[in-house]
């Protein structure tokens, strides 16, 4: 069985009298579809904010030892779980899927940055809605959706990414208005920041990245 873990995404909720993390079910589905099962992974420490005490990293490393690809959601808040777990697969080769702010912690973990921008023209909240981004025809990237240079996404974000934000990974993809749509790490079995949400898209293009991705997840348990 391979296991995947979604790594637990902070919800601000000011009206809840609860405080909680959430699993996006999409990923969950879109993991059984492809041949693989998901469990939610929640951070060890009782405060997402502060970093984790050498007793919560072990206790965090059963856990992460369980899965054999992680997925970082998107979302309004970080954790610092999520960047942990970002830093913990890149440096040990391990399948790695971030979506929109999971792309930003991706960068975090790295050292990298990003850029909070007051332009709402990239915050659309609408699942149909598509703005074309172009992707380099020399990346992964570029093979996994069919090879097309130009595709159409959604655009739910109001974190920007600049090329001089990005240092430690390939930046392969764009938008028209020049910010930083995908990174990846060709060095690495799956390693790819995405700044949309391809969980909710039906294009078959973007089911490629799922099916890929629990792909190099069974390969990395098998070896």
């Amino acid at each position: 069985m391979t296991i995947v873990g979604i790594i637990g995404k902070p919800i601000n909720d000011a009206k809840s009298l609860w405080t909680k993390q959430k699993i996006t079910d999409d990923f969950r589905k879109l993991m059984i579809k492809n041949g693989a099962v998901a469990i939610g992974v929640l951070p060890t420490n009782i405060n997402y904010n502060e970093e984790m005490t050498e007793k919560e990293k072990k206790n965090f490393h059963s856990i992460l030892s369980l899965c054999n690809g992680f997925i970082l959601q998107g979302g309004w808040q970080t954790g610092k779980h999520e960047i942990y777990v970002a830093k913990y697969a890149i440096e040990n080769d391990i399948p790695l899927l971030g979506t929109c702010c999971g792309m930003n912690n991706m960068l975090f973990s790295q050292g990298d940055c990003v850029q909070k921008e007051d332009d709402e023209s990239h915050n659309v909240y609408d699942k149909d809605y598509r703005h074309d981004i172009i992707i380099q025809e020399t990346s992964r990237l570029y093979k996994l959706l069919g090879e097309s240079k130009k595709v159409g996404v959604n655009s739910i974000h109001k974190v920007m990414i600049k090329d001089n934000d990005v240092k430690h990974f390939d930046i392969v993809a764009h938008d028209l208005d020049g910010f930083v749509e995908a990174i990846e790490l060709k060095d690495k079995r799956f390693c790819f920041g995405l700044k949309w949400h391809p969980e909710i898209m039906e294009e078959q293009s973007m089911q490629n990245i799922f099916k890929e991705f629990v792909k190099a997840c069974k390969a990395y348990k098998k070896n």
